[in-house]
C-alpha cells in the first residue's frame, strides 16, 4: 500500500518519504558505528579481570590483620569446644547404663532391673545418706593423734618459755 502511494506521488513527496520512514525501518551505517562512552568499540576491562590469582595487594590495610586475629582465635575456640565436648551418642548412653546396672547387680542392691528406669544417677552411685552428720564421708575416727599433736605443741610452747627466764 505504501509502495502505491509512492508511485503516484510526486518526486518531492518520495525523497521527503524515503528521508524519513526508510532509515526508521532499516539500520543505517551510522548506527553500527556507535561505541558505548569509550571511543574505539572495546568494552573497558575491569581491575579484577587484570589481577593476578593469590597475588593479592601489596599494602597491608589496617582492617585485615584484626580479621585474621578474628579468625585464628576462633578456630582454636572451636577447635578446643568441639574437642572437649561430651559424648551424647546413645551407644555412649546405653553402655553406661548397662555398666551401672551391672555394679549395682553385684553390689546386691538391685536384683532384677525394671524397664523404664534409669540407675546411672548419682543418686545410684554415690550415698549421699550419712550416719553422722559430722563425719559426712564415714571416716574413722583419729582423735587420739590430734590429741598428741596438740600436746607436743603445748611442750614445745613451755619449752620456749622457759628459756626465756
Amino acid at each position: 500500500m505504501t509502495f502505491s502511494l509512492l508511485r503516484r506521488a510526486t518526486p518531492l513527496a518520495r525523497n521527503a518519504f524515503r528521508r524519513l520512514v526508510v532509515p526508521a525501518a532499516r539500520p543505517s551505517a551510522l548506527a553500527s558505528r556507535r561505541t558505548m562512552a569509550g571511543g574505539g568499540g572495546h568494552q573497558p576491562v575491569s581491575r579484577s579481570m587484570e589481577a593476578k590469582l593469590f597475588e593479592g595487594h601489596p599494602e597491608n590495610e589496617g582492617w585485615e590483620t584484626t580479621i585474621y586475629v578474628t579468625y585464628a582465635t576462633s578456630l582454636v575456640l572451636l577447635t578446643f569446644a568441639l574437642g572437649f565436648a561430651p559424648d551424647t551418642s546413645i551407644k555412649t548412653w546405653a553402655s553406661s547404663e548397662a555398666r551401672a546396672r551391672l555394679e549395682l547387680q553385684a553390689q546386691g542392691k538391685l536384683d532384677q532391673p525394671v524397664f523404664g528406669v534409669h540407675y546411672d544417677t548419682p543418686e545410684n552411685k554415690y550415698e549421699f545418706e550419712s550416719k553422722n552428720p559430722d563425719n559426712p564421708f564415714d571416716e574413722e575416727e583419729d582423735d587420739e593423734d590430734d590429741e598428741e599433736d596438740e600436746e607436743e605443741e603445748g611442750d614445745d610452747e613451755d619449752d620456749d618459755d622457759d628459756d626465756d627466764e
